[in-house]
């Protein structure tokens, strides 16, 4: 048996894992908005460099917030470029204007794996920024758990080491509440100019585009 990994594309509702409200029954994989909330700002989780930080620590200006795991074979990797690309080319100032914040769903990991992933993606930017704007972390199940379910981030293994999940940015406000999910693994850097001064002003507001991604691998004879 050989293992491949498809990415699968579904529109938005035609397939109820993504559609279902805030107060039904979760879906076992996918994405369920929760505008409005508020993220447990008490969390902690530890970064590239192994020190531990609570969010209400790093989260002070509106904030763009990735899940991924960083062994991951599929879309986490064009997740991450799409990211790193559109902060780079949107018009305004990585950590003045705002901030970004990358964590691991895979409590397994270990904060060597976020400090690899951490250079690679600064790497690529053209322009010169500040490196600590972007936090790249790790965390126990515990933390892991209670902020995916924050964002309604649903996911489940996948064998013994992957993950079937889907592909979203989170953008939260300066108090860290939700205030937009950007969807899929490309972005324009308008929308998220757009959803960054919504945020800073502590607006919530529903999703435009109407796609969304999942990551997920089969055994095919």
């Amino acid at each position: 048996m050989k293992k491949l990994l498809l990415v699968i594309v579904l529109i938005l509702g035609v397939f109820p894992i993504i559609a279902q409200e805030h107060n039904e029954k979760p879906p076992e994989v996918g994405i369920v908005e929760h505008l409005g909330d508020q993220v447990p700002m008490d969390l902690e989780f530890t970064d590239s460099e192994g020190k531990k930080m609570k969010l209400k620590d790093i989260i002070d200006k509106p904030t763009i917030l990735s899940l991924v795991y960083y062994h991951c074979p599929g879309i986490c990797s064009p997740l991450l470029t799409g990211m790193a690309d559109v902060m780079d080319k949107v018009d305004l100032e990585p950590g003045k204007n705002f901030k970004a914040l990358t964590i691991s769903f895979d409590f397994k990991e270990t904060y060597d794996k976020a400090a690899n992933w951490k250079s690679n993606y600064l790497s690529s930017f053209k322009r010169k920024v500040d490196p600590s704007f972007w936090k790249f972390m790790v965390g126990d199940s515990a933390n892991v758990m209670k902020i995916a379910n924050a964002v309604g981030f649903h996911f489940k293994p996948d064998g013994e080491k992957d993950f079937v999940h889907a592909a979203t940015l989170v953008v939260l406000t300066p108090d860290g509440k939700i205030s937009r999910y950007l969807l899929g693994t490309e972005y324009l850097p308008f929308d998220v100019k757009m959803s960054l001064a919504e945020a800073s002003e502590g607006k919530s507001m529903p999703t435009i585009t109407k796609m969304i991604q999942f990551c997920f691998s089969y055994d095919r004879e």
